[in-house]
């Protein structure tokens, strides 16, 4: 057993854990719940909770309460020569099934047994509901918004969209060798479908550079997209 010096000094440990969670909770978001768990009391083991609503726990609960799978708990029941074990951003999910993103920061006591848990997990499901909605509303896809975020705007770049273009033409171009037209055509529509996925018809003025790389019209880029769209219905 601890001696009583030491237990009052995780004791006082845990109740400034306990303030630093009530000042993190008066700010963070309401998805996010940051709980403080004394591990020397297993069955009651929850001392503190912010935006306990996440997962509908309290003050009193167990451990056993808390997340399914959780590496967390698994590895903090594991004696360890370090002050603190720190777990970065994985997931967890909830006893209703529930998927969340999670962070525990496990304290150890001089002999390197685990008394207290810090965790932090939020709950995306709200902001991943309203992206979807407005996916679905713009026609827009997740990956289509991703690679447009990522490439470069032709007013602040001038020339990475053309490069870009050009080392895409030179790869399919080397796919899809030859000087016939249905080889042409064959390495336009294989480098028209990677502009595509790349994201660079979603920036304005797309179809026109593609068009001038490429040598046609951009009534051609057009028709190579309708084709495209067709052969993948």
């Amino acid at each position: 057993m601890a001696s009583i010096p030491e237990e009052q000094h995780l004791q006082a440990l845990l109740q400034a854990l306990s303030a630093a969670i009530r000042v993190m909770g008066s700010v963070v978001s309401r998805n996010t719940e940051i709980v403080l768990h004394d591990l020397r009391h297993l069955d009651y083991s929850i001392a503190e909770i912010a935006n306990a609503h996440v997962t509908g726990r309290k003050k009193g609960d167990s451990v056993l309460a808390g997340m399914r799978t959780d590496r967390a708990f698994i590895d903090a029941m594991e004696n360890r020569d370090e002050p603190v074990t720190l777990l970065l951003d994985y997931v967890t999910w909830t006893r209703e099934g529930k998927p969340m993103r999670s962070s525990t920061a496990i304290y150890r006591d001089a002999k390197g047994m685990p008394y207290a848990a810090l965790c932090i997990n939020v709950d995306n499901t709200g902001i991943e509901n309203a992206l979807q909605t407005l996916f679905t509303l713009t026609g827009v896809t997740p990956e289509q918004a991703v690679r447009a975020d990522t490439l470069p705007q032709t007013e602040t770049a001038p020339g990475n969209i053309e490069g870009l273009m050009q080392d895409i033409i030179k790869t399919t171009t080397a796919l899809e060798p030859g000087h016939r037209r249905t080889d042409v055509k064959r390495a336009n529509m294989m480098a028209v479908k990677s502009m595509q996925e790349k994201g660079i018809f979603l920036i304005k003025g797309g179809v026109e550079k593609a068009a001038e790389a490429l040598g046609v019209t951009r009534y051609t880029i057009y028709n190579y997209l309708d084709e495209l769209k067709n052969y993948n219905k």
